[in-house]
């Protein structure tokens, strides 16, 4: 047995619950297994925690402007013509924006200067983005944003959730504990509240014994007061061609194992198991944009069992940030059958290295394979294709 391994995004969202003390991980949680034998690793998916799908209507409907009818012109009975009066016109009504728009201008760095979190946490901070983005928040109009103490590993986190205040579920908003109070060995301070139709959350970790109520009240202030400076986030308007949500044991019994080289596959659990609702690292999947799927494919029995472990990531409308994976480091362009374009990319892990991710768009939506970190990225192409195709 080797020690537990978790996706990229998992791994990072693992670690600020075990070490910040919060509710719960992100819903793409999970636990596995890895069996080496001879020269080829089985590493299986285990469950995978995550949030319990709601109505998608949250995200707004398609509206349409009034028509604006042209005035008729009454021509008299003389040489000149006198149009009649041209009624006034009703103001017309923007339609919905086809891609959300972003808290903060969807820059982390207008949120907070790594001078204010180093105020709150004592500790000299770096701003830590993610690689890429998945489209989850995007969205949804939301920002998910951390810095990370700069030359003590995890001595500090500070993280910063932002969204339009309709989007964010109540057990989000209820389960948030305001103030600072130790968490085993950590030191938890958190301030949240609405400022002009958005959600803020601000929430420090520490080692050390550094935080005030006052100190969390500051930072949550010197953030809110910003808000203004940028347009009002709002989701974007959800279309016939974004993807609904699968259903993952569904889509294991119709995927052939032999796109992977194997003989079985197996269902290894999805984003709605053990989901409680209540971490703002799942709101996406709350608002029925995302959801995972864990499968595991195997060869062999006994002691000659070999196999591929290969973890399923679904963003409904997630192309809008496509951009972001294309242009992240070491990023490499690969074809696959069916999508606009696709790419392999490092994982999106802000606390260190992870494992490589085949990101695919189909011109709407993004499909993520999470690999196995032992499987070359480019071997997972065959099952990337089979599940495009399934999901239309």
């Amino acid at each position: 047995m080797s020690e537990e391994q978790l996706s990229p995004r998992e791994h990072a969202e693992m670690r600020d619950i075990l070490l910040a003390g919060t509710h719960r991980i992100r819903p793409a949680g999970a636990h596995r297994m890895q069996l080496i034998a001879a020269a080829v690793a089985l590493v299986l998916v285990g469950g995978v925690t995550g949030g319990v799908v709601t109505s998608a209507a949250i995200l707004g409907t398609q509206n349409t402007g009034p028509i604006t009818t042209p005035s008729p012109t009454v021509t008299e009975p003389t040489p000149t013509p006198t149009p009649t009066p041209t009624p006034s016109t009703p103001p017309v009504v923007p339609e919905p924006p086809a891609e959300g728009v972003l808290p903060f201008g969807g820059e982390c760095e207008n949120i907070t200067t790594v001078a204010e979190t180093a105020a709150v946490t004592g500790l000299p901070m770096a701003i830590a983005d993610y690689r890429w983005r998945d489209g989850g928040e995007d969205v949804l109009g939301g920002v998910d944003c951390m810095w990370l103490s700069d030359g003590e590993y995890l001595g500090a986190i500070v993280n910063v959730y932002a969204y339009p205040d309709s989007v964010v579920p109540s057990s989000v908003k209820d389960a948030v504990i305001p103030g600072c109070r130790p968490v085993e060995d950590r030191f938890v301070c958190a301030a949240s509240g609405a400022v002009d139709g958005t959600w803020l959350l601000v929430q420090t970790t520490s080692r050390l014994d550094f935080g005030t109520d006052a100190s969390i009240g500051t930072l949550y202030d010197q953030i809110a007061a910003r808000i203004g400076q940028y347009d009002t986030p709002v989701p974007a308007t959800r279309t016939a061609e974004w993807w609904a949500m699968p259903d993952c044991a569904t889509l294991a019994g119709q995927i052939d194992p032999a796109v992977l080289g194997h003989e079985r596959i197996e269902y290894q659990g999805d984003s709605a198991n053990g989901e409680d609702g209540t971490h703002p690292l799942g709101i996406p999947n709350l608002a029925g944009v995302e959801y995972t799927c864990g499968l595991s494919f195997t060869s062999g029995a006994g002691d000659g069992i070999s196999g591929t472990s290969a973890q399923l990531g679904f963003f409904a409308g997630g192309a809008v940030a496509f951009d972001t994976a294309l242009a992240s480091a070491g990023a490499r362009r690969i074809t696959v059958d069916g999508a606009v374009a696709a790419v392999l990319v490092h994982g999106n892990d802000r606390y260190e290295g992870s494992w490589d991710v085949l990101l695919v768009n189909d011109g709407v939506n993004v499909l993520a394979v999470y690999t196995d970190g032992l499987t070359p990225g480019d071997s997972y192409i065959p099952l990337a294709q089979s599940v495009l195709a399934l999901m239309g």
